[in-house]
């Protein structure tokens, strides 16, 4: 069925999910988020669903380290958010009897590492001059900058830049063709504001805000899900995040073959074909539909030639970008830092420093530092014990001490993750032409994942779900 749009999906999902007589099997390529509900509905109304998975595990990039971690400290290494607006997500952790509990990213103890110096946003005026900020901007706190370069702005651009349904008008099309860099400097911002201003994107952007779409940042900016706006309503799973997708995977776990990378697809008249790596031998079966789950970065590593894609397609798949993103994880004796929250901006190659436990109990605790865009990509060529080593000598100039602390350690590198690629779309000027490709199903062939939302940005739970509801929706209707 094409032509869906998000209220359809939505106002069918509410409405209970149509029957899916006209398909007898399906083969989901993928065991994150979306592949995992495409599979869990599907095998709910009898269809026979087989799921091949590349790596040993369900989630995708839904990942919480726990290893090698002491005393049931864990982390997440992607997807970590849940607002009251992730409607699909809340959905499914009510139906798995998963519960939420408050981000560890909201009320933080936050302040900037700049030159050398630790700096509270109240502090921002006592050293306007040496963090680069124009004249007219040193009397101005982080919130009044955000204000002026950012809110002010797009709530000019029209409401449909904050609709709760998602349409590309003319105003957001020609945002389209503006970076983000380029939009803030146009806006009067200094390179010093925007330096203050861009954590509060959070890992959104990337760190690529010079080829940032301005549209898709502003249409982030001006939700729920925005971190600016951030408060009670932003969530975590409690117990950590993987117990999603472990949940969904329980469900369906006689349909899920692990470490059963994909590596071409194709199709006829009458079936879908997926041939895939099974130990040591290729196996292709047969279905009546395909549904492809994974993320276009690692589909370029496919035989597609006979999948029927239209050029435009072919085009997505290629062009679509991915965020660069490291996550370096130090697991500490005890909390030697005063800060109950902390959250540290740094102007150094580690973006941000933060306590990933505040909420576990002591006296042992993990420092995650993120890395985004060319920083990561540096760390991503690494060994895993050069990534530590390397953290920790930034983080000793943060927080004096790390070294003395400092019990073991460990990293992912999201570029490296075979079957990954990157962490989320990163859309780029441009991303307007590219998105109904995407999406858009191809014969016996159809697209789920974050990559392929209605919305113009990526890295959510949430969009991963609404795709397997609108992929679902579109067997339904063949």
């Amino acid at each position: 069925m094409q032509g869906l749009t998000q209220e359809d999906v939505r106002h069918t999902f509410d409405g209970g999910l149509p029957s899916q007589n006209n398909i007898d099997s399906a083969i989901i390529v993928g065991a994150g988020l979306s592949g995992l509900a495409t599979a869990f509905e599907l095998a709910k109304q009898g269809t026979k669903v087989t799921v091949l998975e590349a790596s040993d595990r369900p989630g995708g990039r839904t990942w919480t380290f726990r290893h090698p971690f002491s005393d049931g400290l864990h982390a997440e290494a992607g997807a970590m958010t849940v607002t009251e607006q992730c409607h699909y997500t809340m959905h499914y952790l009510r139906e798995m009897g998963l519960e939420t509990e408050p981000s560890d990213l909201v009320d933080t103890d936050f302040s900037y590492y700049r030159n050398g110096i630790r700096i509270r946003p109240d502090q921002v005026a006592d050293h306007a001059e040496a963090l680069g900020l124009h004249p007219d901007e040193q009397h101005l706190t982080v919130a009044d900058l955000f204000a002026r370069y950012v809110t002010k702005f797009n709530e000019n651009i029209g409401p449909e830049v904050a609709a709760l349904e998602w349409t590309p008008t003319p105003n957001l099309l020609e945002l389209d063709q503006i970076s983000v860099r380029r939009i803030l400097t146009d806006r009067g911002a200094s390179a010093g504001a925007i330096a203050l201003i861009e954590p509060l994107f959070l890992e959104m952007r990337g760190g690529e805000l010079e080829s940032a779409s301005a549209m898709a940042w502003a249409r982030y900016e001006s939700s729920p899900r925005s971190f600016s706006a951030a408060g009670a309503q932003w969530y975590k799973v409690k117990g950590g995040t993987d117990l999603l997708a472990h949940a969904l995977a329980d469900k369906v776990k006689d349909h899920i073959h692990y470490r059963s990378p994909v590596v071409r697809i194709t199709q006829s008249e009458h079936e879908a074909q997926v041939t895939f790596l099974d130990r040591d031998r290729l196996q292709t079966i047969s279905a009546d539909r395909a549904v492809v789950t994974a993320p276009f970065s690692s589909m370029r590593r496919l035989n597609l030639s006979m999948a029927g894609l239209s050029a435009a397609k072919h085009s997505a798949i290629r062009t679509l970008k991915y965020v660069s993103v490291l996550r370096i994880y130090l697991q500490m004796r005890k909390k030697f830092w005063p800060e109950d929250k902390l959250m540290l901006s740094a102007d150094t190659a580690i973006c941000t420093v933060r306590d990933a436990t505040p909420r576990l109990p002591g006296p042992r605790k993990i420092l995650e530092c993120w890395l985004t865009g060319w920083p990561a990509q540096a760390a991503a060529s690494m060994t895993e014990d050069e990534r530590v080593d390397f953290a920790l000598h930034e983080v000793e100039q943060m927080l004096p001490g790390a070294r003395a602390h400092f019990e073991l350690g460990s990293s992912v590198a999201w570029d490296n993750e075979p079957y990954a690629g990157g962490a989320y779309i990163l859309p780029e000027v441009g991303h307007s032409e590219l998105m109904e490709h995407t999406r858009t199903a191809a014969g016996r062939i159809h697209f789920a994942g974050e990559h392929t939302a209605f919305e113009p940005n990526g890295g959510s739970m949430n969009y991963a779900l609404e795709s397997s509801i609108r992929v679902l929706l579109e067997l339904s209707a063949h």
